[in-house]
C-alpha cells in the first residue's frame, strides 16, 4: 500500500501506513486527523527547538562516536500517537547528529499490533526499531524475535556514559527485565528486552463543565456511574456520558477493563493446586461483568463495539462525551492551552467495587524494542538510546507530548513541573500523584496474553449484546484453559 502523509503539518518524514483492511479505514482516518491535531506545531515551539540544541550540544560531547552508522537507513514503527509525535518532531535532530536516515511507520492502534505480530513472526527484516508494551513484548521474547538489549547497554562504544539507565523508575525497568524459560516468561531477574519510552496509569478524567452545568458528582463505582448516566442522559440526550474501548481486541481490556476487574478481586491468572489457572468465571468475576456490562448498556455510545481511544479522545476534547476511563494523559493532551476542552478537564481515580475501599490501576508502559531480524542492529540501538535519553524524554513533556515520563529526571525538573501544574491542566499532578502510588501491572506474566485477552474483549462485547454473564464467561474460561 502506499505511503500516505501523516496529517497536515505533520512533522517531516512523518507518515502513518494505510491499515490492514477495510475495517480500519474509519479508524485509521480518525487517528490521522487526532494525531496531526497534536504534531502541528511541533517544530515551531520555541522550548522545543532549544531543547534539540541542548540535546546535540550534549550528545557531540559524550564519549559515543554518534556517526559510526553514517550514511544507514532504519524503520521504526509505532502506534500513531502523541508520544511517536514527541520523537518524530525532533528526529530532524538525530539524523543531523549521526547521520542515520530513520523513516516512520505508524498505524492504528489494533492494526499496529497485528502488523507488528506479523513482521517479527516472519522474521522480516524491514522494521528495526519498533514500540511494543510489556505484555505484546511477552508473547515476542521466547520465540527469539526481538533484540536482548543487555550488550548494547553495557558497551560504552556503543552506549554513552551520560546515558544512566538507572535513571528509569525501577518498577518500569523491572517489569522490562525477565528469563524466558521451558517457553514461558519467568518475571525478575534476566534480559532487558525493551526500554521504556513513556507510561500510564488509568484513571477517570471528566469534563468539569458539563458535570458542573448539570449538578452531577464524580461516581467512584460503576453502579454510581450507571445511575450518573441516567441522569445526564435525562437531562441531555446529545451527550455520550462515557468513553470507553470496546473493539474485539486486548486494548480494550487492559485500561478499564483490568483496572476495575482488579479492584472487585478479579484475578486474569491464578495458581490454584500449583498450576497456573484462568480466574475469568470467579464469582468475583461475575460480580465485575455483572456491573461494568450494566455500566456500558447505560452509559457508553451505540458504537462501543467500534470505539478505540481515538474515538474516545475526540470525544472529550469536543465534549460529545462527558467522562472517560482511559490512560491518564489522554486528558492531558486535551487540556492543553489552545484546545476545545482546554482547562474543562479534571481527573479521579479510576472506579472501584462498591464493597472496596481502594480503587487499582493498571499500568502500560511504552517501550522501543529492536527487531531481532534487523540488518542494522547498531544504528537502531543509538536510535533508541537517543529516542529514551534525558533530554529527548524532557523536550518531549515540556512540549506536551510525552507525559508520564519515565525517567525520575524528569519529575525533579522545574521545567517540567511548571508546565504541568499550569491552570489549564487542572488537578492532573496531584491525581498522577494519588493514582500512581497504587498503579501497578494488573496483568499475569506469560506467554499467550494477547490470545487470552483478545478473547477476553470478544466475550465483553457479547455479554454487552445481551449474552447471559455467567454463561459467557465459562465458555471464555474453558476456551482460554484449552489454550494453555
Amino acid at each position: 500500500m502506499p505511503l500516505r502523509p501523516f496529517g497536515r503539518g505533520g512533522a517531516r518524514g512523518l507518515r502513518a501506513k494505510e491499515p490492514i483492511g477495510g475495517n480500519h479505514v474509519k479508524e485509521a482516518r480518525a487517528g490521522r486527523g487526532h494525531s496531526a491535531n497534536f504534531a502541528g506545531k511541533a517544530l515551531i515551539c520555541s522550548t522545543l527547538l532549544a531543547g534539540l540544541a541542548i540535546t546535540f550540544a550534549q550528545a557531540k560531547a559524550d564519549d559515543v562516536n554518534w556517526r559510526q552508522f553514517e550514511g544507514a537507513s532504519i524503520v521504526w514503527a509505532y502506534d500513531i500517537h502523541p508520544y511517536a509525535d514527541a520523537v518524530a518532531a525532533q528526529l530532524p535532530e538525530f539524523e543531523k547528529l549521526t547521520g542515520i536516515k530513520v523513516t516512520p511507520e505508524l498505524y492504528p492502534d489494533d492494526a499496529y499490533w497485528n502488523k507488528l505480530t506479523i513482521q517479527l513472526s516472519t522474521k522480516s527484516p524491514s522494521w528495526d526499531v519498533v514500540g511494543t508494551g510489556i505484555q505484546p513484548a511477552w508473547d515476542l521474547a521466547p520465540g527469539k524475535l526481538l533484540e536482548p538489549l543487555d550488550g548494547y547497554l553495557n558497551d560504552p562504544k556503543l552506549t554513552a556514559a551520560s546515558y544512566d539507565y538507572k535513571d528509569f523508575f525501577p518498577a518500569l525497568r523491572d517489569a522490562l527485565t525477565w528469563r524466558v524459560k521451558e517457553g514461558q516468561i519467568e518475571p525478575g531477574s534476566g534480559q532487558v528486552w525493551a526500554i521504556p519510552h513513556g507510561f500510564e496509569n488509568i484513571q477517570l478524567f471528566y469534563r468539569k463543565d458539563i458535570l458542573d452545568k448539570f449538578g452531577l458528582k464524580v461516581p467512584t463505582t460503576p453502579p454510581e456511574m450507571s445511575a450518573t448516566c441516567e441522569k445526564l442522559k435525562a437531562s441531555d440526550r446529545a451527550i455520550t456520558p462515557l468513553g470507553v474501548r470496546g473493539v474485539r481486541f486486548w486494548s480494550s481490556i487492559h485500561t478499564a477493563a483490568i483496572s476495575i476487574a482488579k479492584s472487585y478481586g478479579v484475578h486474569d491468572f491464578l495458581l490454584k493446586d500449583g498450576k497456573l489457572q484462568t480466574g475469568l468465571d470467579s464469582p468475583e468475576s461475575i460480580a465485575f461483568h455483572n456491573d461494568y456490562v450494566d455500566m456500558i448498556r447505560k452509559c457508553a455510545a451505540p458504537s462501543f463495539a467500534n470505539d478505540n481511544w481515538y474515538q474516545v479522545v475526540d470525544g472529550i476534547n469536543s465534549g460529545r462525551i462527558a467522562m472517560a476511563i482511559d490512560s491518564n494523559m489522554f486528558g492531558f493532551w486535551n487540556d492543553v492551552a489552545g484546545k476545545p476542552a482546554s482547562g474543562k478537564i479534571a481527573f479521579a481515580p479510576p472506579l472501584r467495587a462498591p464493597n472496596s475501599n481502594n480503587f487499582e490501576s493498571n499500568i502500560w508502559v511504552w517501550s522501543l524494542a529492536m527487531n531481532a531480524a534487523s540488518q542494522k542492529k547498531g544504528a537502531a540501538w543509538l536510535f533508541i538510546q537517543w529516542a529514551t535519553s534525558k533530554q529527548v524524554e524532557l523536550t518531549g513533556a515540556i512540549s506536551g507530548k510525552l507525559v508520564n515520563s519515565p525517567r525520575a529526571s524528569t519529575w525533579t525538573d522545574k521545567a517540567w513541573l511548571e508546565y504541568a501544574a499550569k491552570p489549564e491542566f487542572n488537578n492532573f499532578v496531584d491525581t498522577f500523584k494519588a493514582v500512581q502510588e497504587r498503579a501497578a501491572l494488573a496483568f499475569t506474566p506469560r506467554v499467550g496474553f494477547a490470545e487470552a485477552m483478545n478473547a477476553w474483549a470478544v466475550a465483553m462485547q457479547k455479554m454487552v449484546n445481551g449474552a447471559d454473564v455467567k454463561a459467557t464467561l465459562a465458555d471464555l474460561a474453558s476456551e482460554i484453559r484449552s489454550s494453555m
